[in-house]
């Protein structure tokens, strides 16, 4: 008698590996987003999975955004931006910081917020940057930089 094959997640993987985890991440962005792309990456500089989409900025031109949850934090989403670079609110030049990881989880991006929470947040963030720009003047809360880089959304599960 052969050897049957598991199909799907190994034990002890991460979310996106995971059939209805991934789905549930990713519910209802199909038809939203036209070019949105996924990748998972098993190996490489990106191991993890990206996700590659053209936002809308309103009043400002599009931006397009890169998702990396990497393989060894797969519930932190580290956000690269295209586009003018400078902001007040970067980890550096295309690397968005956009909330604070000590705030409460009812003030930051958790991973059950999913990607269409994830995708709106950024394109609010990417206006508040345009208008700071233009103005001088950021829209909504801000602390002051200068803790830990790496540190980007706090770990939760779906």
């Amino acid at each position: 008698m052969g050897r049957s094959r598991a199909v799907g997640k190994r034990r002890g993987g991460p979310w996106y590996g995971e059939g209805p985890s991934r789905l549930r991440f990713e519910r209802n962005t199909a038809g939203k987003f036209p070019d949105l792309k996924a990748q998972t990456n098993l190996r490489g500089p990106k191991k993890g999975r990206v996700y590659t989409v053209t936002l809308d900025v309103p009043h400002y031109d599009p931006r397009r955004v890169e998702i990396w949850f990497r393989s060894d934090r797969p519930q932190h989403a580290e956000l690269r931006v295209d586009g003018p670079t400078s902001s007040p609110h970067r980890y550096d030049a295309h690397r968005l910081c956009m909330w604070y990881p000590g705030d409460p989880l009812e003030r930051r991006w958790v991973l059950r917020d999913g990607l269409l929470c994830l995708l709106g947040m950024t394109s609010a963030h990417l206006f508040r940057e345009a208008w700071w720009r233009e103005t001088g003047e950021w829209l909504g809360p801000a602390v002051a930089h200068g803790g830990d880089p790496k540190v980007t959304a706090e770990v939760d599960e779906l």
